[in-house]
């Protein structure tokens, strides 16, 4: 198709054959689910590290979404290489995978843009991120073709930034499933990495968006999109609802390296 992205990290990150991706994530769901009760879902957090690391925790996020009644996605993850600073979007056409192709909402992109003042329209930030593209094929596992998605990724992580885009977000008459694209800490041994991401997941539990960012500063945490995960904690505490651990794991949990780990946290946000 014209004004297509091509996938970057397929055969990489993710099988890039139909048959064994779809066979991976089939595998992934095959889960025990918590018992989490809600009324309303209003987003999630996933890991996107390599499948063979981190699809078994984000099919606990993806387990929900299954359910959810929202067709449109807003991803927000990430940009790992920082440039450009400013949030960029990726305003329509179609997002390429080994399961098909993924249709960008370009109404919502345009919405998001026309209200923030920080939000830029640069497809070409978009072409070597990973973020958003790993979550992709479970969308596509899931729904096909029956949903759209907005792409956001973020150089500047600042809570400023995390508050402009949380209150461009309140804005919208219809609000999208806010999807969040991170992993958690990063390349330290199994238990302190562990206990790393135990401060995180707590302060997000209990929605405290100053203090995250201190915890942060504090213990160096190297959670790569925690300014995606901010844009949630403050959206979910506004609209008077709870975010929930589903899963925690790390990617010593599926290799024999424990010394190097990288954290991945399933959470859901709902009311």
């Amino acid at each position: 198709m014209d004004n297509t992205r091509e996938p970057h990290v397929s055969g990489g990150f993710y099988p890039d054959d139909y048959e064994a991706l779809m066979d991976s994530i089939k595998g992934s769901m095959d889960i025990t689910m918590p018992d989490i009760r809600y009324k309303k879902l209003i987003g999630a957090i996933v890991p996107h590290g390599q499948y063979m690391y981190s699809s078994h925790t984000a099919a606990y996020a993806y387990k929900i979404i299954q359910e959810s009644k929202k067709r449109t996605f807003l991803i927000i993850g990430p940009n790992h290489s920082k440039f450009p600073a400013y949030p960029a979007i990726y305003l329509d056409g179609y997002w390429s995978t080994p399961l098909g192709y993924a249709k960008v909402n370009s109404e919502l992109s345009e919405r998001l843009l026309l209200k923030s003042d920080i939000i830029h329209d640069d497809k070409e930030a978009h072409i070597t991120e990973h973020s958003i593209e790993v979550q992709l094929p479970f969308l596509q596992y899931l729904f096909k073709s029956n949903f759209t998605f907005t792409p956001l990724i973020l150089g500047n992580q600042g809570a400023a930034i995390a508050r402009n885009i949380a209150e461009t977000i309140e804005s919208l008459e219809e609000k999208p499933f806010v999807l969040i694209s991170s992993n958690f800490n990063h390349y330290l041994p199994y238990d302190k990495n562990n206990e790393l991401d135990q401060i995180l997941i707590n302060d997000i539990q209990e929605m405290r968006t100053l203090k995250f960012y201190q915890d942060i500063e504090k213990y160096g945490i190297t959670a790569c999109g925690y300014g995606a995960i901010a844009i949630l904690m403050l959206i979910t505490k506004n609209m008077k609802g709870k975010i929930a651990l589903l899963n925690h794991n790390n990617s010593g949990d599926y290799s024999k390296d424990r010394k190097r780990v990288v954290g991945y946290s399933a959470m859901i946000a709902y009311k």
